[in-house]
Protein backbone atom coordinates (compact mmCIF):
# COMPACT_ATOMS: atom_id res chain seq x y z
CA UNK A 1 0.00 0.00 0.00
CA UNK A 2 1.20 3.62 -0.28
CA UNK A 3 0.61 6.32 1.86
CA UNK A 4 1.28 9.94 0.65
CA UNK A 5 1.49 12.98 3.25
CA UNK A 6 -1.18 15.68 1.96
CA UNK A 7 0.68 19.18 2.00
CA UNK A 8 -2.66 20.76 0.29
CA UNK A 9 -4.01 20.51 3.76
CA UNK A 10 -1.86 22.78 5.46
CA UNK A 11 -4.40 25.95 4.96
CA UNK A 12 -3.23 28.29 7.87
CA UNK A 13 -5.94 26.85 9.67
CA UNK A 14 -3.81 27.16 13.42
CA UNK A 15 -4.57 29.96 14.74
CA UNK A 16 -1.45 29.42 17.42
CA UNK A 17 1.08 27.27 18.63
CA UNK A 18 -1.31 25.56 20.82
CA UNK A 19 -3.69 24.53 18.38
CA UNK A 20 -0.71 23.70 15.97
CA UNK A 21 1.25 21.99 18.65
CA UNK A 22 -1.76 19.57 19.27
CA UNK A 23 -2.10 18.71 15.71
CA UNK A 24 1.59 17.75 15.76
CA UNK A 25 1.11 15.60 18.16
CA UNK A 26 -1.62 13.51 16.16
CA UNK A 27 -0.05 13.51 13.38
CA UNK A 28 2.75 11.67 15.12
CA UNK A 29 0.00 9.33 16.58
CA UNK A 30 -0.85 8.90 13.22
CA UNK A 31 2.85 7.54 12.14
CA UNK A 32 3.27 5.41 15.74
CA UNK A 33 0.04 3.21 14.62
CA UNK A 34 1.45 3.00 10.75
CA UNK A 35 4.26 1.75 11.88
CA UNK A 36 3.04 -0.48 14.37
CA UNK A 37 0.65 -2.25 12.18
CA UNK A 38 1.45 -2.14 8.69
CA UNK A 39 4.68 -4.05 7.40
CA UNK A 40 4.37 -3.55 3.84
CA UNK A 41 3.86 0.08 2.89
CA UNK A 42 5.37 2.36 1.20
CA UNK A 43 5.47 5.84 2.78
CA UNK A 44 5.85 9.30 0.70
CA UNK A 45 5.66 13.30 0.66
CA UNK A 46 6.44 16.08 -1.28
CA UNK A 47 9.94 18.14 -1.73
CA UNK A 48 10.59 19.56 1.77
CA UNK A 49 11.41 22.83 0.33
CA UNK A 50 7.80 23.21 -1.20
CA UNK A 51 6.73 23.48 2.34
CA UNK A 52 7.44 26.66 2.05
CA UNK A 53 4.25 27.80 0.09
CA UNK A 54 2.02 26.41 2.94
CA UNK A 55 1.17 27.98 6.26
CA UNK A 56 0.40 26.27 9.46
CA UNK A 57 0.26 28.91 11.71
CA UNK A 58 -1.93 31.48 10.46
CA UNK A 59 0.41 34.14 8.05
CA UNK A 60 3.10 31.94 9.17
CA UNK A 61 4.88 29.37 6.63
CA UNK A 62 5.84 25.64 7.70
CA UNK A 63 9.01 26.12 8.54
CA UNK A 64 8.45 29.23 10.57
CA UNK A 65 5.41 27.88 12.23
CA UNK A 66 7.20 24.57 13.14
CA UNK A 67 10.29 26.77 14.49
CA UNK A 68 7.55 28.47 17.03
CA UNK A 69 6.77 25.00 19.06
CA UNK A 70 8.14 25.29 21.84
CA UNK A 71 8.42 21.58 22.77
CA UNK A 72 11.78 20.64 21.49
CA UNK A 73 11.71 17.04 21.60
CA UNK A 74 7.98 17.04 20.20
CA UNK A 75 9.28 18.98 17.42
CA UNK A 76 12.43 16.92 16.74
CA UNK A 77 10.33 13.88 16.97
CA UNK A 78 8.13 15.64 13.69
CA UNK A 79 10.76 16.99 12.17
CA UNK A 80 11.77 13.10 12.34
CA UNK A 81 8.74 11.64 10.39
CA UNK A 82 8.31 14.39 8.00
CA UNK A 83 11.56 15.78 6.69
CA UNK A 84 13.73 12.10 6.83
CA UNK A 85 14.87 11.94 3.67
CA UNK A 86 14.27 8.49 3.24
CA UNK A 87 11.32 7.59 5.35
CA UNK A 88 8.50 8.98 3.87
CA UNK A 89 10.52 9.43 0.41
CA UNK A 90 10.03 12.09 -1.86
CA UNK A 91 7.47 11.19 -4.54
CA UNK A 92 8.90 13.70 -6.83
CA UNK A 93 12.02 10.70 -7.39
CA UNK A 94 9.67 8.12 -9.04
CA UNK A 95 6.79 10.86 -10.09
CA UNK A 96 4.38 8.88 -12.21
CA UNK A 97 1.95 12.07 -13.17
CA UNK A 98 2.56 14.31 -15.97
CA UNK A 99 2.99 18.41 -14.62
CA UNK A 100 1.37 19.02 -17.53
CA UNK A 101 -2.00 17.68 -16.87
CA UNK A 102 -4.59 19.44 -14.59
CA UNK A 103 -5.77 18.04 -11.57
CA UNK A 104 -8.53 19.53 -9.27
CA UNK A 105 -10.74 18.14 -6.21
CA UNK A 106 -14.22 18.41 -5.31
CA UNK A 107 -14.02 20.65 -1.94
CA UNK A 108 -16.92 20.94 0.36
CA UNK A 109 -18.98 22.91 -1.01
CA UNK A 110 -19.26 21.42 -3.95
CA UNK A 111 -16.52 23.45 -5.80
CA UNK A 112 -13.18 22.46 -7.26
CA UNK A 113 -9.61 23.49 -6.68
CA UNK A 114 -6.13 22.98 -8.61
CA UNK A 115 -4.14 21.12 -7.12
CA UNK A 116 -1.94 20.65 -10.09
CA UNK A 117 1.27 19.12 -9.10
CA UNK A 118 1.21 18.10 -5.76
CA UNK A 119 0.81 15.01 -3.71
CA UNK A 120 -2.99 14.86 -4.62
CA UNK A 121 -2.15 14.66 -8.17
CA UNK A 122 0.35 12.20 -7.55
CA UNK A 123 -1.76 9.93 -6.02
CA UNK A 124 -4.71 10.36 -8.34
CA UNK A 125 -2.61 9.32 -11.34
CA UNK A 126 -1.14 6.50 -9.36
CA UNK A 127 -4.75 5.16 -8.14
CA UNK A 128 -5.82 6.04 -11.91
CA UNK A 129 -2.79 3.32 -13.60
CA UNK A 130 -3.14 0.53 -11.13
CA UNK A 131 -6.76 0.59 -8.77
CA UNK A 132 -5.74 -2.57 -7.42
CA UNK A 133 -2.95 -1.21 -5.14
CA UNK A 134 -4.60 1.01 -1.35
CA UNK A 135 -4.06 4.64 -1.74
CA UNK A 136 -4.23 6.37 1.77
CA UNK A 137 -4.13 10.18 1.94
CA UNK A 138 -2.91 11.83 5.52
CA UNK A 139 -4.34 15.14 6.04
CA UNK A 140 -3.58 17.76 8.90
CA UNK A 141 -5.93 18.09 11.18
CA UNK A 142 -9.03 20.46 10.86
CA UNK A 143 -8.19 21.15 7.05
CA UNK A 144 -10.95 21.99 4.14
CA UNK A 145 -10.52 17.90 3.63
CA UNK A 146 -13.69 16.75 5.43
CA UNK A 147 -16.17 15.01 3.15
CA UNK A 148 -17.35 11.69 5.18
CA UNK A 149 -16.03 8.61 3.82
CA UNK A 150 -19.46 6.96 2.88
CA UNK A 151 -18.31 3.19 3.95
CA UNK A 152 -15.82 4.05 6.49
CA UNK A 153 -16.60 5.81 9.70
CA UNK A 154 -14.40 8.90 10.58
CA UNK A 155 -12.56 9.03 7.18
CA UNK A 156 -12.81 11.50 4.57
CA UNK A 157 -13.11 10.99 0.56
CA UNK A 158 -11.52 13.08 -1.58
CA UNK A 159 -12.19 13.14 -5.00
CA UNK A 160 -10.08 14.15 -7.55
CA UNK A 161 -10.80 15.06 -11.19
CA UNK A 162 -8.15 14.92 -14.09
CA UNK A 163 -8.42 17.29 -17.11
CA UNK A 164 -11.69 18.10 -16.65
CA UNK A 165 -12.58 14.38 -17.16
CA UNK A 166 -15.50 14.39 -14.67
CA UNK A 167 -17.16 11.57 -15.30
CA UNK A 168 -14.32 9.50 -14.37
CA UNK A 169 -13.82 10.88 -10.78
CA UNK A 170 -10.95 9.81 -8.58
CA UNK A 171 -11.70 8.62 -5.10
CA UNK A 172 -8.48 8.67 -2.92
CA UNK A 173 -9.29 7.85 1.04
CA UNK A 174 -8.03 10.13 3.77
CA UNK A 175 -7.95 10.33 7.32
CA UNK A 176 -6.29 12.73 9.79
CA UNK A 177 -6.56 11.51 13.24
CA UNK A 178 -5.57 8.15 14.69
CA UNK A 179 -9.38 6.66 15.25
CA UNK A 180 -10.00 7.66 11.36
CA UNK A 181 -7.09 5.29 10.42
CA UNK A 182 -7.81 2.44 13.22
CA UNK A 183 -11.37 2.08 11.31
CA UNK A 184 -9.04 2.47 7.89
CA UNK A 185 -7.49 -0.44 8.78
CA UNK A 186 -10.14 -2.53 10.06
CA UNK A 187 -11.81 -2.01 7.15
CA UNK A 188 -9.17 -2.55 4.10
CA UNK A 189 -7.25 -5.50 6.50
CA UNK A 190 -9.60 -6.60 9.14
CA UNK A 191 -6.73 -6.03 11.79
CA UNK A 192 -8.70 -7.06 14.79
CA UNK A 193 -9.06 -10.86 12.78
CA UNK A 194 -4.86 -10.38 12.47
CA UNK A 195 -3.83 -9.31 15.43
CA UNK A 196 -3.02 -12.31 18.39
CA UNK A 197 -3.16 -11.40 21.96
CA UNK A 198 -0.29 -11.88 24.57
CA UNK A 199 -2.69 -13.78 26.34
CA UNK A 200 -4.46 -15.60 23.71
CA UNK A 201 -5.71 -19.24 25.16
CA UNK A 202 -5.10 -20.90 22.00
CA UNK A 203 -1.98 -21.03 19.49
CA UNK A 204 -1.96 -18.31 16.69
CA UNK A 205 -3.85 -19.18 13.29
CA UNK A 206 -1.54 -18.73 10.39
CA UNK A 207 -2.98 -15.30 9.43
CA UNK A 208 -1.70 -14.00 12.85
CA UNK A 209 1.91 -14.57 11.86
CA UNK A 210 4.11 -13.37 9.36
CA UNK A 211 2.69 -16.44 7.22
CA UNK A 212 -0.14 -13.87 5.88
CA UNK A 213 2.75 -12.37 3.95
CA UNK A 214 1.61 -14.02 0.25
CA UNK A 215 4.22 -12.44 -1.83
CA UNK A 216 6.94 -14.16 0.85
CA UNK A 217 5.42 -17.68 1.64
CA UNK A 218 3.46 -19.99 -0.20
CA UNK A 219 1.52 -22.80 1.13
CA UNK A 220 2.40 -26.54 0.79
CA UNK A 221 0.62 -29.63 0.79
CA UNK A 222 2.55 -30.75 4.13
CA UNK A 223 1.47 -30.45 7.60
CA UNK A 224 3.22 -31.21 10.97
CA UNK A 225 1.15 -30.63 14.46
CA UNK A 226 -2.00 -30.44 12.21
CA UNK A 227 -0.78 -27.20 10.92
CA UNK A 228 0.22 -25.84 7.13
CA UNK A 229 3.58 -26.40 6.51
CA UNK A 230 4.72 -23.07 4.64
CA UNK A 231 7.64 -22.11 2.17
CA UNK A 232 9.68 -19.21 1.92
CA UNK A 233 10.28 -18.36 -1.67
CA UNK A 234 13.41 -16.25 -1.35
CA UNK A 235 15.80 -18.54 1.51
CA UNK A 236 13.75 -21.97 0.35
CA UNK A 237 12.89 -22.35 3.85
CA UNK A 238 10.12 -24.10 5.63
CA UNK A 239 7.76 -22.62 8.73
CA UNK A 240 4.89 -23.66 10.01
CA UNK A 241 3.20 -22.18 13.54
CA UNK A 242 4.09 -24.45 16.71
CA UNK A 243 0.44 -26.19 17.61
CA UNK A 244 1.54 -26.86 21.33
CA UNK A 245 2.50 -23.24 22.13
CA UNK A 246 0.05 -19.88 22.84
CA UNK A 247 -0.01 -16.42 24.27
CA UNK A 248 4.00 -14.67 24.40
CA UNK A 249 4.86 -18.84 24.27
CA UNK A 250 3.82 -19.01 20.59
CA UNK A 251 6.28 -19.05 17.90
CA UNK A 252 7.08 -20.97 14.64
CA UNK A 253 9.14 -23.71 13.93
CA UNK A 254 11.80 -22.26 10.88
CA UNK A 255 13.81 -25.44 9.09
CA UNK A 256 15.90 -25.45 6.05
CA UNK A 257 15.19 -26.55 2.29
CA UNK A 258 15.69 -30.10 3.11
CA UNK A 259 13.69 -30.04 6.07
CA UNK A 260 16.16 -31.92 8.28
CA UNK A 261 17.47 -29.16 10.27
CA UNK A 262 16.21 -26.78 12.45
CA UNK A 263 17.29 -23.37 12.44
CA UNK A 264 15.50 -22.07 15.42
CA UNK A 265 12.38 -20.52 16.52
CA UNK A 266 10.68 -17.40 14.85
CA UNK A 267 8.49 -14.39 16.96
CA UNK A 268 4.99 -13.91 14.72
CA UNK A 269 6.99 -11.19 12.84
CA UNK A 270 9.56 -13.68 11.17
CA UNK A 271 12.78 -12.90 13.54
CA UNK A 272 14.59 -16.10 13.76
CA UNK A 273 15.98 -16.73 17.37
CA UNK A 274 18.85 -19.09 15.93
CA UNK A 275 19.50 -19.94 19.91
CA UNK A 276 16.37 -21.80 20.17
CA UNK A 277 18.04 -24.34 17.15
CA UNK A 278 17.20 -28.19 17.86
CA UNK A 279 19.14 -30.90 16.35
CA UNK A 280 16.72 -33.37 17.75
CA UNK A 281 13.60 -31.68 15.66
CA UNK A 282 13.27 -32.69 11.45
CA UNK A 283 10.40 -32.74 8.79
CA UNK A 284 11.96 -34.26 6.44
CA UNK A 285 9.72 -37.39 6.13
CA UNK A 286 7.36 -34.45 6.40
CA UNK A 287 8.18 -32.65 3.09
CA UNK A 288 9.60 -35.12 1.12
Amino acid sequence: MEIFINEVSLEGQYPTEAEFRDAIKIFIAIFELINLKLQNKKLYKEDNIIYLKYDAIRDSNFTASLNQIKDKSLKTAFRNIVFNKSNPQEWRQEQVHASSDFFDYLTVDSNYKNVNDTSLAEVAERKLQNDNQNYLLLNFLNSSFKIPHPEINRCCLITIVKNNDIINQICVDSIDNKLALEHWLENKFNLTKIEYPSDAPKPPRDEQTILRDTTRFRKTSSRCQDRVIYYELITATYWYVDNLHNGQASHLEVFDRTGKNHLGEADLDGNIDVSKCDRNKTIEDLIN
